[in-house]
């Protein structure tokens, strides 16, 4: 992967990772003479890693991007909603899972998306882009409990009989 120029390109958080990660290689491999810059680009670049790989753009792969990107054109084109590149990457970057999160990044998306459009959008990124499945999980396992982790049921207190005082 190659920039052709950083001014004019634009890319997704998964191909901002896959070039920080060459830099973080190349950076081991060259030995300049001005070791601060040097290890003030690799605190840099390892801070900007580590926060892209707990993002969505950790768990993705080329062919994850590949995929979604010819699924979502070819939905766009037989719905006639076309979407910009950016709006394309920032789905891909945010991977929105809420029709309120789709109206977020895509400009006038209530007059150019209808509702069926926005599920199946989601649907799309739901079954391309792979995302933090724990979260389903806990959700699932946390069944019953109250928002603080505490189970739900009856108090156990004495309490005074409230319907003797009336």
């Amino acid at each position: 992967m190659e920039i052709l120029s950083a001014q004019e390109i634009q890319i997704s958080n998964f191909e901002c990772l896959q070039i920080l990660k060459q830099v973080k290689s190349d950076h081991g491999i060259k030995k300049n003479k001005n070791k601060s810059k040097n290890d003030r680009l690799l605190t840099l670049v390892l801070e900007t890693i580590k926060y892209l790989e707990d993002s969505p753009a950790g768990l993705q792969e080329e062919t994850h991007l590949q995929e979604f990107v010819t699924n979502l054109q070819t939905f766009c084109i037989e719905e006639n909603c076309l979407l910009t590149k950016k709006e394309i990457i920032q789905l891909v970057n945010i991977r929105p899972q809420t029709p309120v999160e789709i109206q977020l990044l895509i400009d006038d998306s209530e007059e150019r998306l209808s509702e069926e459009q926005v599920q199946k959008i989601i649907e799309i990124i739901g079954t391309y882009i792979p995302g933090p499945e724990e979260e389903n999980v806990e959700e699932e396992t946390v069944e019953g409990e109250d928002g603080n982790g505490e189970e739900q049921g009856e108090v156990t207190e004495d309490l005074p009989d409230q319907a003797g005082q009336e």
